[in-house]
């Protein structure tokens, strides 16, 4: 083979190995982000979770939920903390949210992105982690220690952000921050997720802290039991059985 056709073999190979790397990059992605949602949200998840809202004039409230997932369709909340909340739930199924109000005795029908517990994480953010069903993802940025991940809304769908970017650890693929943007671009929210503990056979962060970019304020999401059981009855998740 003389000396021009090795070099053209040469730069077709090369071509060929660049032109593959965005798809490598793709299918990572997905799977990066796949193994964040099977951390954070298990299927028959049973979990405990604290909440503490912090408002700018130094006052703070704080809610205790148990929490229950099925799997991404289906999830519950019942409050029980505090005495004024007992009885309040919130259910999941699908893209429909709905909370029961005790003071009132009436089904509600509310929305993704309405504040969860009147402070910074949204209902999505608290009911929700299927952000593959909702968004494609792509390495934005390989760095040393960390993966950027992009998440962008897929047309036609109800994604409650248009954009997200997730930080994630290489060594022990727990998240580390999230930002979450509107259709402009803006950054409206960002996530700092802290210091893991071992839940049983899931290792994960056990304080999330949500600062909205907008009014200055910030929640805390704090993970006091989280374990997978056996299977919950379909009860539990049934829009009539809410209050009963």
């Amino acid at each position: 083979m003389n000396l021009s056709r090795r070099i053209i073999n040469l730069f077709a190979a090369v071509t060929l190995n660049l032109n593959s790397i965005p798809i490598l990059l793709a299918q990572d992605a997905v799977e990066i982000i796949k193994k964040v949602e099977e951390m954070l949200g298990p299927k028959n998840l049973k979990a405990s979770y604290r909440f503490v809202n912090h408002r700018l004039d130094g006052t703070t409230s704080e809610y205790q939920v148990n929490f229950s997932m099925r799997d991404a369709e289906r999830s519950h909340v019942q409050f029980i903390f505090p005495e004024r909340e007992k009885g309040r739930e919130v259910l999941r199924l699908d893209n429909d949210i709905w909370s029961f109000v005790p003071g009132v005795s009436r089904v509600v029908r509310i929305a993704d992105r309405d504040s969860f517990a009147g402070g910074d994480f949204s209902n999505a953010d608290v009911l929700r982690i299927d952000w593959l069903k909702k968004y494609v993802p792509k390495v934005l940025k390989d760095l040393p220690n960390q993966w950027i991940i992009q998440m962008d809304a897929k047309p036609a769908t109800s994604a409650p952000y248009a954009k997200m970017r997730l930080w994630v650890d290489k060594k022990t693929g727990q998240p580390v921050q999230q930002h979450y943007y509107d259709s402009n671009g803006t950054l409206l929210k960002r996530c700092l997720y802290g210091e893991t503990k071992k839940f049983a056979v899931i290792e994960r962060p056990a304080r999330l802290v949500m600062e909205n970019v907008i009014t200055k304020q910030k929640s805390e999401l704090t993970v006091l039991d989280f374990q997978m059981i056996a299977g919950f009855p379909d009860s539990r998740f049934m829009v009539e059985n809410l209050g009963k």
